[in-house]
């Protein structure tokens, strides 16, 4: 009898997410980060009364930065458990396989490497030009307080891992690789999910500096994700990204070993080049090492997009709007 009941729920279960899915997903996903922002300036504003001090001092200090960006994740996961519990969807409808053969971890692997040496001196030549459009660039200065995103001691480094590598590539893989895309495969097939989903990825960044690498990045790990079938390969492309930049903002504040090539005319030529290489690569890997067939076949497409992915888009585009046009008027 209790094999039975058993049975039963798990039938009830759903082990697929549609594009319903990927527009309130997307939504709360956009929402949260803001109200949590609201919480914590609340907080900071209470102790800067009670003590005394500068807002800056409390703001900019790294474990408020620390606390606000572990309390965004642990949100992140609990909205991905509500939201399978409440519509009664399966947890491995996001298809986090670990058993994947060697050769496609090998390949994931090279491809995190590649993304981020062939694609960031392009996104170097882009914030170029949005300083000289006038758009305020955000610059790690090697004078600036120590912070997650610029480590300058070996404790901040092992804490900037885990709150901007680690964290990240769990929370925000499960949600945009995890449930966004997939429900957006359901609704629009592979290749138009692929870069719907990085544009939905690129602007829930908010940032015109941050649009074109996380669009970029986005498409590869979806393209992973479809390949492989599994979201730990987006997982991994996510972590050696993030990681590859801490370590070498580490290495450039302790030993003033850096990558960066200077703003040269053939800076921006190399940039160009290195990109169109890059996609060269992956083009390879994608006719030559992976299956041109995702391992997963999705049946029964829904044959209307769900009103959520309109409403989400538009809040997204609305804000991202908005925080441009006042950056540009600082």
């Amino acid at each position: 009898m209790e094999k039975t009941e058993i049975d039963s729920k798990t039938f009830d279960r759903r082990n697929f997410y549609n594009d319903d899915d990927s527009g309130k997903i997307y939504l709360f996903a956009l929402i949260l980060p803001i109200v949590l922002a609201i919480l914590f300036t609340l907080i900071a504003n209470i102790i800067v009364g009670a003590s005394g001090q500068e807002s800056e001092a409390v703001t900019g200090n790294i474990w408020y930065s620390t606390a606000l960006q572990i309390v965004s994740a642990c949100a992140l996961v609990v909205l991905f458990i509500v939201y399978n519990k409440t519509n009664k969807i399966s947890f491995s409808a996001v298809k986090l396989e670990f058993k994947m053969s060697y050769k496609n971890y090998l390949i994931v692997i090279l491809v995190g490497i590649v993304a981020l040496f062939g694609i960031q001196y392009f996104i170097g030549a882009v914030d170029d030009l949005l300083g000289l459009i006038g758009y305020p660039l955000e610059v790690s200065s090697p004078d600036m307080a120590e912070s997650l995103t610029n480590p300058k001691s070996f404790g901040v480094f092992i804490l900037s891992v885990f709150v901007t590598c680690i964290l990240p590539c769990i929370t925000e893989e499960l949600l945009f690789r995890g449930v966004i895309l997939q429900g957006l495969r359901r609704r629009f097939g592979d290749i138009s999910a692929i870069f719907l989903s990085a544009i939905m990825f690129a602007l829930m960044h908010q940032n015109l500096q941050q649009l074109v690498y996380p669009f970029l990045l986005g498409s590869v790990m979806a393209w992973v994700v479809v390949r492989t079938g599994s979201l730990v390969s987006s997982m991994i492309v996510h972590f050696i990204n993030n990681f590859l930049v801490i370590l070498f903002t580490y290495l450039q504040n302790v030993t003033s070993f850096s990558l960066d090539l200077g703003s040269q005319w053939w800076f921006y030529l190399l940039a160009v080049a290195l990109l169109a290489v890059t996609a060269g690569i992956f083009f390879l890997i994608d006719r030559f090492f992976f299956k041109h067939k995702s391992k997963e076949e999705i049946q029964e497409k829904s044959q209307k997009t769900s009103k959520f992915i309109y409403i989400s888009l538009a809040v997204s585009c609305a804000l991202f709007l908005v925080i441009t046009i006042f950056n540009f008027a600082l």
